[in-house]
């Protein structure tokens, strides 16, 4: 099973799989949701940080909401790369001071993965057909015959 609801019901992350081109980059978001009935910190790691920038890193999220997480990953090889999502319950302001800075001990956080999938494939649409250049002026009239002519059957 790829999702295993009873394991991560407090925070809940979809998808979880992030998509991207090698030769172009791209980019992601993700809606991390707190489904416990308390505040969350959550700080999130990198397996290449030179290939890929998140946004936010630490965040907190309230009971019953949620947030966007952004994964923008620059053009590179391909190869397969992961996000760990640290979360634990908090009572802290700052999710930075939750992970750091609490007396709570750290053995406490749980995590959760989000595959960075950095593919090879060529495109799958084709590209849309360049228009002729002509050198009468375009107007309405023109193109219009052009079309007539275009289309005309034989």
């Amino acid at each position: 099973m790829l999702y295993d609801v009873e394991e991560d019901y407090e925070l809940f992350v979809a998808p979880q799989i992030g998509e991207y081109s090698s030769k172009k980059g791209g980019a992601s978001r993700h809606l991390m949701v707190n489904g416990s009935s308390e505040r969350i910190a959550i700080k999130i790691k990198c397996s290449n940080n030179n290939a890929y920038r998140v946004s936010p890193v630490y965040t907190i999220i309230e009971p019953g909401f949620s947030q966007r997480l952004q994964v923008v990953r620059d053009p590179g090889e391909p190869q397969v790369d992961k996000l760990i999502l640290l979360y634990k319950k908090t009572e802290c302001k700052n999710a930075h001071e939750a992970f750091y800075e609490s007396g709570e001990p750290r053995n406490e956080n749980k995590r959760t993965m989000i595959a960075l999938v950095t593919h090879d494939r060529p495109e799958l649409l084709p590209k849309p057909p360049q228009p002729k250049p002509t050198n009468k002026p375009a107007n309405l009239t023109n193109i219009y015959t052009q079309r007539i002519h275009r289309y005309k059957p034989k």
